[in-house]
């Protein structure tokens, strides 16, 4: 196990750079909950776990930097930029034709007794949607009496 919560945080990247998700087990405690999963994913890790498979087969030669970590009392805030290539299915709008993406995200992960228990995440969605040349999906037009 990591010394520290920021050394956790930095093999749990690694882990997610390499594609070695059976790693990741043993830094996650058992109720770990997710609050930035994708809807259709599923909850905790196994549901982290089935977002990175699906963002797998939609971008490739994905790359995660850390750019910042802050450790604070029980939590780890990361700051990074990710890259790739959309060569995957169609995403929003934008065909996979292999355009490079370039964005930053940003985490923040609750520890308990050294185990991530909790992680909130955000990125550039829209900005990724820009590079790749895709659109928000359209609200259905309201009918007319």
């Amino acid at each position: 196990m990591a010394g520290s919560n920021k050394e956790t945080v930095r093999k749990v990247q690694e882990a997610w750079n390499k594609n070695r998700l059976d790693d990741l087990d043993q830094y996650f405690a058992d109720d770990f909950k997710a609050n930035s999963n994708m809807g259709t994913a599923g909850p905790g890790l196994a549901g982290a776990k089935a977002s990175h498979r699906m963002n797998d087969q939609v971008f490739s030669d994905r790359k995660v930097e850390i750019i910042d970590l802050i450790e604070e009392g029980d939590k780890v805030v990361m700051r990074n930029r990710a890259t790739g290539k959309h060569t995957g299915s169609a995403w929003m709008g934008a065909p996979g034709d292999g355009k490079a993406y370039d964005i930053e995200s940003w985490s923040i992960y609750r520890f308990r007794d050294g185990k991530i228990v909790e992680h909130w995440g955000q990125n550039e969605g829209m900005r990724l949607i820009m590079q790749l040349g895709g659109q928000l999906p359209q609200p259905a037009a309201a009918s007319s009496r």
